[in-house]
């Protein structure tokens, strides 16, 4: 499945790879894939799950937070939501965090740069994952770090 949605008047191209496609359809709760330009000592590229039940490989949200979190994101098929986020974390640390890091919406005037032009989500192992780029960026190049319920994942 393909799909395009305007992130700050910028269209970002999502695929879903087959595998992905067949599991949204199994979906029995929301699913949110957030894009996260992580802004730290180093820029970072981050795909963030969240869920509102209990799903591997996501937080688990409360309702109240899903409500505000939704209310950015666009939705992709039935129950999966993107949404995209810049964010900054609190103190400069080159490691990253196992479980949230401290972090705080990071809002920049002119957010269009920095949206990507490509998101491609898969489904294996159990586990939603993905990866994105901009114009010139490589599929593949596996440098998305995956933001999950239990821990970080490379």
């Amino acid at each position: 499945m393909q799909k395009e949605l305007n992130f700050h008047e910028k269209m970002l191209a999502i695929k879903l790879s087959p595998a992905a496609e067949r599991q949204s359809r199994k979906l029995q709760s929301i699913l949110i894939i957030e894009i996260q330009i992580y802004f730290s000592c180093l820029l970072g590229k981050r795909l963030a799950f969240y869920s509102e039940k209990a799903m591997q490989g996501s937080w688990q949200l409360d309702s109240e937070e899903l409500s505000s979190l939704l209310k950015n994101a666009q939705p992709l098929t039935d129950n999966i939501y993107i949404r995209f986020n810049t964010v900054m974390t609190k103190t400069c640390s080159v490691s990253d965090y196992a479980g949230p890091p401290p972090v705080s919406d990071f809002a920049i005037k002119n957010q269009k740069p920095y949206v990507p032009s490509w998101l491609n989500i898969d489904f294996k192992h159990g586990l939603w994952s993905g990866e994105y780029g901009w114009h010139g960026s490589e599929p593949g190049f596996s440098n998305t770090k995956q933001i999950r319920g239990e821990a970080l994942v490379s």
